[in-house]
């Protein structure tokens, strides 16, 4: 019989920390995406540049080399775009976790007076 290293009062974690604090969340996914997003900008670059080194070399005749210089030109306005999003992304902070803002206090409709 094979011996077993389990002590019998350790319990498994069976799901989410409590204590993980909402900020190193927030973090920890602000910077998953930013990493993402510059890699995904950086390869679209990559490919923009491939794609437009193609074209000048005219491997694929006139017309198609002109069609693949506009789509390079896309891919990297695309790039362009994503660093914009990246900025934003980088820049942002913790929304405050209240679902609701609070409203304004609601006055009692005034009654008309009968003459």
């Amino acid at each position: 019989m094979a011996k077993r290293n389990v002590r019998q009062d350790v319990v498994a974690a069976t799901g989410f920390d409590s204590r993980v604090d909402q900020n190193e969340i927030f973090e920890i996914d602000r910077s998953t995406l930013v990493l993402q997003l510059r890699t995904l900008g950086r390869v679209i670059n990559e490919g923009a540049e491939e794609i437009e080194m193609v074209a000048a070399e005219r491997v694929f005749g006139k017309s198609l080399s002109r069609t693949l210089k506009r789509r390079a030109e896309k891919l990297r306005l695309i790039a362009k775009d994503l660093k914009g999003v990246l900025r934003l992304v980088e820049r942002s902070q913790v929304v405050k976790p209240h679902g609701r803002s609070a409203a304004k206090p609601v006055r009692p409709l005034k009654r008309k007076e009968r003459n």
